[in-house]
């Protein structure tokens, strides 16, 4: 038929709770183990400190009077307290909306204006720059906090993380259906002008989280993505699943902190995009580290060069990379986690159905390129205050539009084209931009190379 079905596999964690309920009874079990080291000033914190704060912070962010319909937004990059905020925040049923923390006015005050948020949290570097997208965007004025701030005019975010008198007291309440519960709105790519806000409901976060390495343990992460990034947002809500340390750090990357990470910590699980592959392989410092402990570095994000992926394999004596693809709407859906075909993406995770479909809507059968769209166990759940692309956005039985030109060859392995509205003509040929790249990038003293459509002047 060309329907592709991945195969089905219960969640290990029950959707049917609340992220916040699951996590809180997870990190009580191991008090003492260190869930989180901020690398920047050394210290750690423990499943035990984190579900006080976490618990401190929900009963400080309820007693604002925020309930399930506000919204909080976050422009912040990872730091210590980070975590049991927004930790508090998903106990509490309060959803939040994470902005990049090096957004632009236009886009940072775009996404204010979509969610009207009561309260924003921001940090010390991004301050003046949110309290300008606030004042452009926000109808009724919002509490704004700061992380880390020495200033004395403003609110600190550390405040909401006083102790209340009632720890001893608290149970993470029944916020209702998972299925029904908003807890994250994220910022789609914006391939196509200003982001989207994307509804991630609670279910939706477990399911997805609970769906990916659930046999696969790892004693420690290091992602510079922050909140921000699907991949940071996913790493988080697993380290606090898994139990698995995380490896926090304000600064952006950069090819040496990289290495000082990979020396200082026996991480065993990295996460990358092919371009901070790229720069750490032409670094001189590349053949001095000791990549032994890693069992797995991921790739995410954008189109991985085979070069690329080769050369950060041949430094990897006891691990294997992985090359991912999904997007923000349904989480990832397909990985190379078992077997890999040079320039494939990999074959669908569990859970998953797609199909690959031509303009009418027909369904493609092995080999044929077309429109990729996918199901999930867990339904999408539109975009926020924008009914008309949450409604373009699926077809007539609920499928999801990636948006993506791909196929599947015989053995269902998914192979990526390009972007449905990047394809070029040629003599009234469709040329994927991405073809066209991967030549290039073969080509030797070729580093990255992007294709970018223009539209002829008349």
């Amino acid at each position: 038929s060309g329907l592709r079905r991945s195969p089905r596999q219960p969640c290990v964690f029950n959707p049917e709770c609340n992220y916040g309920q699951i996590v809180m009874n997870l990190l009580e079990r191991s008090p003492d183990k260190v869930i989180q080291i901020d690398v920047d000033t050394g210290r750690s914190m423990t499943s035990g400190e984190m579900r006080l704060r976490a618990i401190r912070a929900a009963q400080n962010l309820k007693a604002l009077g925020l309930g399930k319909s506000d919204m909080v937004a976050m422009a912040c990059a990872n730091s210590e307290n980070l975590v049991p905020m927004v930790l508090g925040l998903l106990i509490d049923g309060i959803p939040f909306n994470p902005l990049a923390p090096s957004y632009g006015l236009d886009d940072m005050a775009h996404m204010m204006a979509i969610t009207q948020p009561k309260v924003v949290f921001c940090d010390a570097s991004n301050y003046e720059l949110t309290m300008k997208a606030v004042e452009l965007a926000i109808k009724i004025k919002p509490l704004v906090y700061v992380f880390e701030s020495q200033l004395e005019h403003v609110n600190k975010a550390e405040d909401l993380l006083k102790e209340t008198g009632r720890e001893q007291m608290f149970a993470p309440p029944y916020l209702g259906d998972s299925r029904r519960q908003l807890a994250v709105v994220m910022c789609s790519s914006g391939t196509t002008g200003f982001p989207k806000g994307v509804c991630l409901t609670h279910a939706q976060l477990i399911a997805t989280a609970g769906g990916m390495f659930a046999s696969f343990k790892f004693n420690y992460y290091l992602n510079f993505s922050s909140l921000y990034w699907v991949s940071g947002l996913y790493t988080m809500i697993m380290s606090l699943l898994y139990g698995t340390t995380r490896l926090v750090t304000r600064s952006p990357f950069d090819a040496d902190l990289c290495f000082d990470l990979l020396e200082k910590y026996p991480v065993d699980y990295i996460f990358t995009p092919p371009s901070y592959a790229n720069m750490l392989l032409v670094h001189p410092r590349l053949k001095n580290v000791n990549y032994s402990n890693i069992k797995l570095w991921a790739f995410g994000g954008s189109f991985l060069p085979p070069k690329i992926r080769d050369s950060i394999a041949a430094l990897l004596p006891n691990g294997r990379t992985l090359n991912g693809y999904g997007n923000s709407e349904v989480g990832a859906f397909a990985m190379d986690i078992l077997e890999q075909k040079p320039l494939s993406v990999g074959t669908l995770m569990t859970n998953i159905k797609a199909k690959i479909v031509d303009d009418d809507g027909e369904v493609l059968g092995n080999g044929e390129q077309g429109e990729l769209l996918v199901k999930f166990s867990e339904d999408f759940s539109g975009y926020y205050n924008n009914t008309k692309a949450s409604a373009e956005s699926v077809d007539t039985e609920g499928w999801f539009r990636t948006g993506d030109i791909a196929y599947f060859d015989e053995e269902g392995f998914l192979f990526l084209v390009d972007r449905k509205k990047d394809l070029l003509k040629f003599r009234n040929y469709q040329i994927a931009p991405a073809d066209l790249e991967s030549l290039i990038c073969k080509i030797d003293g070729v580093k990255e190379v992007e294709i970018d459509k223009k539209k002829k002047k008349k």
